[in-house]
């Protein structure tokens, strides 16, 4: 294994301003120093060499202090510093972890490029640093990272993460075969169905008899219905059978309607980021979905929904509080509404109770007229934020990683997310799980750490945070873990619900072997993609629009919509994603 300073650092010339910048950060520790909090590692380096990460026990013989860079990107600096976890993690390792660089907002990019470009002012390790793909391989060819490969061989959470979720080791493999990032697990299982559609129910049983519309001809039929028959029985025809808006978590209603006709995952908006969006495997060519017959299809029946009032006029332009107020204000109004969560009182599904919410049920995929009948899924991205870099200058790399695979465990797991055992949570195996089955663990709901009672609990010290953020975990939140989670009450916990809903979507899923994967590009590469992500994917998204308004007409635009891409570059963009494609099928 590796020992001291690693080698192949790439000096770089720092200007003035620079430097000045980067000694108000700090430098980094080492093993052998006074740690912040008075405790001392007391003598020389043997303590902590160690020839693999197996031999590595927990806690240390002798206190080790590494300095730390975190980027913060959910809430104030001192979330580390003044964190309960953060003495849980020495109390258990013996390791003090002296976040020199806890950074938030617009400053941490900045002071991440700054640190990156003087080698000697690294921490030993990048917790967290929203880093993408190719920043990482950058810093890597660079020499300014370790090659995590040999040392995780025999980490054991590492391996056991590995073989809970397949498809984990191949998504923080770079294109040159090696591995920079220990890596996040969080299958959130429901948020690989999030573009879901809700139906009113009180309006089924009234217009439907009861029975939910299988076909997108059944479904036009019902929504012709809401529009004319009064359901509400305010005497008015107001009320809107589909409605969404464009900015909130999978709330517009396209990619759910143009899944009857094709594979398709790309949003108008979407408050988390979609891999490859637009784009599908077919035979393992990558291909465009926005540019097929079967979307032009899938246009024209929404556009027609729009023409006829059938698509509320207002999903393209207004915002959550005048879609909140439709939905939920006075009489019903509307009878369909795409979403991640039900939208209708959230803040009732929040706290567990009944409310008007209940009225509202997950539709699944209706089938289309060539017999499509797709959800849309989404991919996992075990990368993260970049989670568990280390640095060239950490003396102690077996420890580091030890110390990454540790908290990757399901107490620690548990721990970051929660805050201490009994006050945030705690074991259990009674109950109702979220997949049905027996529990493991419990959320007990502890207050903020501002509002608990640190001191007359019996803890040594008040904290500022009782928990990480979830951007900055080291989790073995696998699907079948979260899913051991248990439930209070399964008809008014949202997690459930969403579950519930997932598990029927899940029987509408695209084979994964047409699911773009969340593939790494090279540095150039990526750069000319962000471009065209801005430039395509915004083109793309605005004519869309167009083509359901009728300002573009599908027919007579539809060809110089296909050239006006292909004039923008579209399959450069295409090849570009195929050759990252077929690496990540190479590594």
């Amino acid at each position: 294994m590796r020992k001291g300073k690693g080698s192949g650092k790439k000096a770089v010339a720092m200007t003035a301003a620079a430097a000045m910048a980067l000694s108000m950060l700090g430098g980094c520790g080492t093993g052998g120093e006074k740690a912040d909090d008075g405790g001392t590692s007391t003598s020389g380096e043997d303590a902590f060499q160690f020839e693999s990460v197996s031999d590595v026990k927990f806690p240390l013989k002798e206190k080790l202090t590494l300095d730390v860079f975190v980027y913060a990107t959910t809430t104030g600096g001192g979330t580390y510093q003044d964190n309960y976890v953060t003495d849980w993690i020495e109390e258990k390792t013996n390791i003090h972890l002296n976040f020199v660089y806890d950074v938030d907002g617009d400053d941490a990019k900045t002071k991440l490029n700054l640190v990156m470009t003087d080698p000697d002012s690294m921490p030993d390790i990048f917790w967290a640093t929203n880093w993408t793909k190719s920043e990482v391989l950058g810093y890597g060819k660079q020499g300014l990272l370790l090659p995590l490969n040999e040392y995780l061989k025999d980490a054991p959470n590492w391996n056991a993460l590995n073989e809970a979720s397949p498809g984990r080791e191949k998504d923080i493999t770079m294109t040159d075969g090696n591995i920079y990032t220990y890596g996040d697990d969080n299958e959130c299982f429901h948020c690989l169905y999030q573009n879901r559609m809700w139906i009113y129910k009180p309006w089924v049983e009234q217009l439907n008899g009861g029975k939910m519309p299988e076909t997108i001809e059944k479904l036009y039929d019902y929504m012709v219905k809401i529009k004319t028959q009064d359901p509400n029985g305010n005497g008015k025809n107001d009320e809107i059978p589909m409605s969404g808006y464009l900015g909130g978590w999978s709330t517009d209603p396209t990619v759910w309607m143009l899944n009857s006709f094709l594979q398709c995952n790309n949003p108008l908006s979407n408050t988390n980021p979609t891999i490859g969006a637009g784009l599908v495997i077919n035979d393992g060519k990558i291909e465009y979905s926005v540019m097929k017959d079967e979307y032009k299809e899938g246009l024209e029946f929404i556009n027609k929904l729009y023409q006829e009032g059938l698509l509320d006029p207002q999903t393209f332009t207004q915002d959550d509080k005048q879609f909140q107020s439709a939905l939920t204000g006075g009489d019903p109004l509307i009878g369909l509404a795409p979403g991640g969560t039900i939208m209708a009182e959230g803040d009732k599904l929040a706290a567990h109770q009944e409310g008007k919410w209940q009225d509202w049920e997950i539709l699944a995929p209706v089938e289309g007229p060539d017999g499509v009948r797709l959800a849309a899924k989404g991919v996992t991205s075990y990368f993260g934020s970049a989670i568990g870099s280390i640095s060239a200058n950490c003396k102690y790399p077996e420890i580091a990683v030890a110390l990454f695979d540790f908290l990757a465990s399901e107490e620690a797991t548990n721990v970051q997310t929660y805050g201490p055992e009994g006050y945030g949570w705690q074991w259990t195996e009674e109950g109702t799980a979220l997949d049905d089955g027996t529990p493991k663990y419990e959320s007990l709901g502890m207050a903020d750490a501002d509002e608990f009672d640190w001191i007359g609990n019996g803890f040594e010290k008040e904290y500022a945070n009782k928990n990480y953020v979830s951007d900055a975990m080291f989790r073995c939140s696998t699907k079948d873990f979260r899913g051991t989670l248990k439930v209070a009450d399964p008809e008014l916990d949202g997690e459930y619900i969403l579950q519930k809903a997932a598990e029927l979507y899940e029987q509408y899923s695209p084979s994964d072997e047409n699911i773009v994967p969340n593939v790494a590009f090279s540095d150039a590469d990526a750069q000319q993609l962000s471009q065209y992500t801005l430039t395509i994917g915004g083109y793309v998204n605005q004519a869309a629009v167009q083509f359901i308004t009728g300002e573009l007409n599908i027919e007579k635009d539809w060809d110089t919509y296909l050239q006006k891409l292909e004039s923008m570059g579209v399959e450069d963009y295409l090849s570009m994603y195929q050759k990252a494609y077929e690496e990540y099928m190479n590594s």
